[in-house]
């Protein structure tokens, strides 16, 4: 019965602990253009009033043909739902844009900053488009959704408070169970105790002391 308890109160914490992590799914995306690779990371959600990135990761086998070549990226958002301090000139452009030169053997990261859920927008899911081009080729574009959603009740700063609480809880029940197995009546021995024999006289208690030899009496 008590194995039984800690396996319910054990499969009891990983929920909790699974619950309190929350959401943790991205969208991500790896292709091939012109002969350079490219993997693409975003987060496919965002809470609003809170900022996410992107990240671009691009690179060319070594010995390839041509020397370096120049990379642009642009990734596009709705701008009625997102903003960000490094978009392109223009209020309201909704459109971030930047550029990377790669070599043969090389390998590029690039990411796309600051993109905040404006909170008057609201749950909703938004388009997002990634843009890459090199040369005069033709360019290579991902398309994507990003749902924003509410923020948590508790702000963060007091979750750093409560999580350790909560997890202190859970453990309650555990410390209990553990308190009454080893309270009772013999709880802590693990060994029976040894039973001491009362020690053996020592010889030289058991023995007489011998009789000393009548010393002569000088005169």
């Amino acid at each position: 019965m008590r194995r039984s308890r800690s396996h319910i109160l054990s499969v009891l914490l990983a929920l909790g602990l699974v619950a309190l992590a929350g959401r943790a799914r991205a969208f991500e995306k790896t292709g091939t253009f012109d002969g350079i690779d490219y993997r693409f990371i975003c987060v496919d959600w965002a809470l609003l009033k809170e900022k996410i990135n992107a990240l671009v990761i691009l690179s060319r086998p070594p010995g390839g043909p041509g020397g370096t070549r120049t990379v642009r990226l642009t990734l596009d958002f709705p701008a009625a739902a997102f903003r960000s301090a490094f978009e392109s000139p223009g209020t309201g452009s909704g459109k971030i844009e930047g550029s990377l030169e790669i070599g043969p053997g090389e390998t590029k990261r690039f990411a796309f900053k600051g993109l905040e859920a404006i909170e008057e927008t609201g749950p909703a899911t938004h388009p997002f488009e990634l843009g890459l081009a090199a040369g005069e080729g033709r360019p290579e574009a991902s398309r994507f959704e990003v749902e924003t959603i509410r923020g948590p009740l508790v702000p963060r700063g007091f979750l750093s408070i409560l999580v350790p609480a909560l997890l202190s809880l859970l453990a309650i029940p555990v410390f209990i169970l553990f308190l009454r197995r080893r309270g009772e009546p013999g709880g802590w021995r693990t060994v029976k105790d040894a039973e001491m024999d009362k020690p053996e006289e020592a010889w030289w208690v058991r023995e007489e002391p011998a009789d000393e030899p009548d010393r002569e009496v000088t005169p």
